[in-house]
């Protein structure tokens, strides 16, 4: 390596310095030691021509203000790696209605059949317990707008302070609907705006996500190796603080490995979210359109979601469905794992029980049969994954090359 490129290796980014990975630590980190010919072709052959180099952090990215220590191949099975194992196979999709989801059936179906191909060799299925609706008997939730924008301040005086205009809302809007009635004398009108004021309450309402953690853990099935829950509304955690004050936050998830559960939030992948709310009147065009934007997002933060409890960490060798993401970054976030990780997730698949350590994938074409069923997955995305998809079919066709 010239002194020139040297030097760009060494330029540290970022709060805690952050420094790219040279060319044989990547190749060092797929750990490929002792598996066939076959099996080293299809994950890595000519991968510098099909996958980036991870990104050079830029303000506002994630790698500039996170420490992130990476994780190679052999790290991951000698110490991070969840087993596969026959009895704990299934990944189930826990979907908590609302009454406005912001990703319909069609597309939430879209997104089982991605997961299914994502995770080649594991079954991926709804759970539907009974009634999913939780919001209707949560007497826990809490309105978003004055406690997620006001986290830095005196739990407490939010408290207090929220208590006090709700009670002064209930007041006046009371007062209100009693000067109506006494003027209109109009019970039906009255009527639909009760129910529409409920409706955009829901709509305002964050939800505690340590309760819903709870809910999954004695939820999940005997069969599951993991059990995530999505949710459209706003998340929230509650934190007890050593002065006896509550540290209530803004969160997009919360997860237990260690349970295998996770809950995940869609709200804030909403390109109108905003602390009051979702914007009104969009056409059914412009919702839909906004759907796909949004979709997009949850499918990047899903599929990594997921991965967390296999045990996989963020990557740093690679542009990877597993780098370190901020919101903003989610819309130019590639869909795909890079070699290393992508041999983590089908080596531990593959495994299915046996000691990951010494374990040998026996049947290579596993590689190249993901391949062709994350492309026919993206497929049924109407025009969303297009760049995705060249890519996985230049993949694909000189993949073929070495078969």
């Amino acid at each position: 390596m010239k002194k020139t490129e040297k030097d760009e290796y060494d330029k540290t980014y970022g709060l805690f310095k952050f420094k790219r990975p040279l060319p044989s630590e990547v190749e060092s980190a797929m750990g490929l030691v002792g598996e066939s010919i076959l099996f080293k072709k299809l994950i890595s052959a000519d991968y510098e021509r099909f996958y980036d180099p991870i990104k050079i952090p830029e303000e506002g990215d994630w790698l500039m203000t996170h420490k992130e220590y990476g994780q190679t191949y052999n790290e991951y099975i000698q110490k991070d790696c969840i087993p596969v194992d026959p009895n704990h196979n299934v990944i189930y999709i826990h979907r908590f209605s609302s009454n406005d989801d912001l990703i319909k059936d069609e597309l939430f179906q879209n997104l089982i059949i991605l997961l299914e191909a994502f995770f080649t060799g594991m079954k991926v299925y709804l759970y539907d317990e009974g009634n999913t609706n939780y919001f209707n008997n949560n007497e826990n939730m809490i309105e978003n707008g004055d406690e997620n924008n006001n986290e830095n301040n005196n739990e407490n005086n939010n408290e207090n302070n929220n208590e006090n205009n709700n009670e002064n809302n209930i007041e006046n809007n009371n007062e209100n609907n009693n000067e109506n009635n006494a003027e209109n004398n109009n019970n039906q009108n009255n009527e639909n705006n009760e129910n529409k004021q409920s409706n955009e309450s829901n709509e305002k309402m964050a939800i505690n996500a340590d309760q819903l953690l709870e809910k999954l853990k004695l939820e999940i099935p005997e069969d599951a190796y993991c059990l995530l829950g999505i949710i459209d509304n706003d998340l929230y955690t509650e934190t007890l603080l050593p002065n006896g004050k509550r540290l209530i936050k803004a969160t997009y998830g919360k997860k237990s490995v260690a349970d295998r559960v996770s809950i995940f939030s869609l709200a804030r992948f909403d390109p109108f979210f905003n602390f009051n709310g979702k914007i009104k009147n969009l056409s059914k065009e412009q919702r839909y359109k906004i759907s796909l934007i949004l979709l997009k997002r949850v499918c990047s933060a899903i599929t990594r979601e997921i991965c967390y409890m296999f045990g996989m960490k963020n990557c740093t060798f690679m542009s990877c469905c597993m780098n370190g993401t901020n919101v903003a970054e989610f819309d130019n976030k590639q869909i795909e794992l890079c070699p290393i990780c992508l041999r983590k997730l089908i080596t531990n698949i593959r495994a299915n029980g046996e000691d990951i350590i010494t374990y040998r994938v026996k049947k290579p074409l596993i590689v190249y049969n993901r391949f062709v069923k994350m492309r026919d997955a993206l497929d049924n995305f109407s025009g969303l994954y297009e760049n995705e998809l060249k890519w996985f079919n230049a993949r694909i066709d000189f993949l073929k090359t070495l078969i």
